[in-house]
């Protein structure tokens, strides 16, 4: 049971740093599209797009994982 709630605690903190870094990343793509529209900006604005998806489907999988541990613990009780 103890490790299970490690494990919840664990995959939290990489669900909280998968959500900040693409809140950041974000801000940058943000400030890409503000500016004025060359080769570089537009590459880059696209990596950080897909940078941005990858961590949207990290979180999402790590929302499922943290459920299910859940699920688990509780089933324990």
């Amino acid at each position: 049971m103890e490790q299970q709630k490690e494990q919840i605690k664990y995959e939290t903190e990489i669900l909280r740093f998968a959500w900040v870094t693409a809140v950041a990343v974000t801000g940058g793509n943000a400030s890409l599209l503000l500016g004025e529209a060359t080769v570089l900006r537009t590459g880059l604005l696209l990596i950080g797009l897909l940078f941005t998806l990858v961590l949207v489907a990290i979180s999402l999988r790590q929302d499922r994982t943290i459920r299910r541990l859940l699920r688990e613990l509780g089933e324990e009780r």
